[in-house]
């Protein structure tokens, strides 16, 4: 420090310095509680803004190391309160203590908090205007988003969907666009923080264009949505209907399939309409070779399927169609060539009506990620059977109006698995889930946020058949119409409208996310050039 500095210009000085390195933990201390919080209470969808806005506010502290070192640390301290489970379901998974967990959930943490920090390095790198940094890190996030992979594929937008006015544009934008309304509601935070504050800066704050645009998107995003939902709420009242009863009971108890017969026989005992469909959870059937066509005979079951639950015939006598989950192979029993996780129809005669196989498999669950680099990762996550990838987005016939675009478990958080059986021409999605690893009831509510807007962007009413939760019936709106409670065996009984129209995002796929990516390098390209012409 320069000799002609004063004394108390040096104290200035040493509290200045001491007042950042305080300053920096309690601000990304409290973005983070801010950001988690909806993913814990569902009703906060406002603290998403704020955590974001806070980001937005300082993106001129954020670039370089000390302001990117500290975005990083209040991501991962927000993920890790949002997503305090993780290291005890992978204890499970691995049959291991909690410790171990821990290690293996660290890097996946870790990971995800890199793909929430790179839309505000992005910002930072940019823009020094905190008015128009929400602009170029919503395009950044909805990139990162779409194609850098998660082990949970969560979405900052998902945290909207309590507010169902929020996020009907994801039927032409796809759920992605969610995420992007997320960082205008923070623009438009950051807006009126400036506009009240700046002093000698409030008209020039005012007049922003990153302000002014997003107040403008959160408007147009919000009449949208009102008026997409009463449009959409008159096309339900005159649409055909399938009557489900959903059984939610967990097949891996020890009574567990007798306790699904039992639900099954109370929602067909009605005197009045039968249901038109009957759905078990994930896991509740055998595992059966797949030439068999037809339960009805005891003794081909027995021959045509394997351990475990060999033989197994969910119902004698089914008075309906009945959806549930098992496994289908070809090749040996012993040794078979593929085996697929499995959704099965069959009709009141127990002929299979027709098979749909699982397309993504459960991370640490059905196939551990970076074998293809580390094989020995295989040995701390023993599974029974390796599980085989399906390839067809089948649709499965259900009486002459239902067409079922089925989903297994993790799948329905997948975006493109929904497209994809729209696409084949579902007029209802269902989803089979097993879910017994995940004892906290959180942690199943969060699997039903991750899915829940895949009835928006589709425009299809969703059931939901869970061995422990959530059950419960989507509309095409985006609202929970019918469920059940957590942990208790019970049976749904709804009548499910079903729409045919295909949405704008069914039919576009990820061309949202992509023209996203290329703006952001459109923007960082401008900035580049600028910085290299100079003023």
């Amino acid at each position: 420090m320069d000799s002609n500095v004063t004394s108390d210009e040096r104290v200035n000085f040493r509290r200045g310095r001491a007042a950042k390195w305080l300053a920096a933990p309690i601000v990304a201390a409290a973005a983070a509680v801010f950001v988690a919080a909806p993913w814990l209470d569902q009703r906060l969808v406002w603290c998403e803004w704020i955590g974001v806005a806070t980001a937005l506010l300082l993106v001129r502290q954020i670039r370089g190391w000390w302001g990117e070192a500290w975005t990083l640390a209040a991501a991962t301290f927000a993920l890790t309160i949002a997503f305090h489970w993780t290291p005890t379901v992978l204890a499970y998974a691995m049959n291991s203590d909690y410790e171990i967990g821990l290690l293996f959930a660290a890097p996946i943490v870790l990971w995800d908090a890199v793909r929430l920090s790179i839309p505000f390095w992005f910002a930072a790198r940019v823009t020094r205007d905190p008015l128009a940094a929400w602009w170029p890190a919503g395009l950044a996030a909805v990139a990162v988003e779409a194609f850098m992979p998660a082990v949970f594929p969560w979405k900052l937008g998902y945290s909207q969907a309590a507010w169902p006015q929020l996020v009907q544009s994801v039927d032409l934008f796809g759920p992605e666009f969610s995420t992007l309304i997320v960082f205008a509601h923070a623009g438009l935070i950051a807006w009126i923080v400036t506009t009240l504050t700046g002093r000698g800066r409030l008209r020039c704050a005012a007049a922003s264009w990153g302000g002014v645009a997003a107040v403008g998107l959160c408007f147009v995003n919000a009449a949208y949505g009102v008026g997409a939902m009463s449009a959409w709420s008159r096309a339900l009242e005159t649409a055909p209907r399938l009557k489900v009863a959903v059984a939610q009971a967990n097949p891996e108890d020890e009574d567990g399939i007798e306790a699904l017969r039992t639900l099954t026989g109370r929602a067909c005992a009605d005197s009045g309409r039968l249901p038109d469909l009957v759905c078990w959870p994930e896991c509740s059937g055998g595992s059966y070779e797949a030439g068999l066509d037809s339960l009805a005979d005891p003794h081909r079951v027995v021959a045509l399927s394997r351990e475990p639950n060999r033989g197994l015939r969910p119902l004698d006598e089914p008075t309906c169609a009945l959806l549930f989950g098992g496994k289908i192979y070809t090749g040996h029993p012993e040794k078979p060539k593929s085996l697929h996780q499995s959704a099965i129809l069959i009709d009141a005669s127990q002929a299979i009506l027709g098979r749909y196989h699982k397309r993504h498999l459960m991370p640490f669950g059905e196939y551990v990620p970076g074998t293809d680099v580390y094989p020995d990762l295989k040995l701390y996550f023993p599974m029974q059977d390796e599980m085989t990838e399906g390839t067809e987005a089948t649709v499965l016939s259900c009486g002459p109006v239902a067409r079922l675009g089925v989903m297994l478990c993790y799948e329905d958080m997948i975006p493109g698995a929904a497209r994809s059986l729209v696409r084949g021409a579902a007029n209802v999605l269902v989803s089979l889930i097993n879910g017994s690893a995940f004892t906290e009831p959180l942690t199943l509510r969060q699997h039903r946020l991750l899915a829940q807007l895949r009835s928006v962007e589709c425009r299809r009413s969703f059931v939901r058949c869970a061995a422990t939760g959530e059950t419960c019936v989507i509309s095409p709106l985006g609202t929970i119409v019918a469920e059940l409670p957590l942990h208790v065996r019970d049976v749904l009984v709804a009548d499910v409208p079903l729409l045919e129209v295909t949405t704008l995002a069914s039919r576009l796929g990820p061309a949202f996310p992509i023209l996203a990516a290329a703006g952001a390098l459109a923007i960082a390209f401008r900035r580049r050039l600028a910085d290299r012409t100079g003023p």
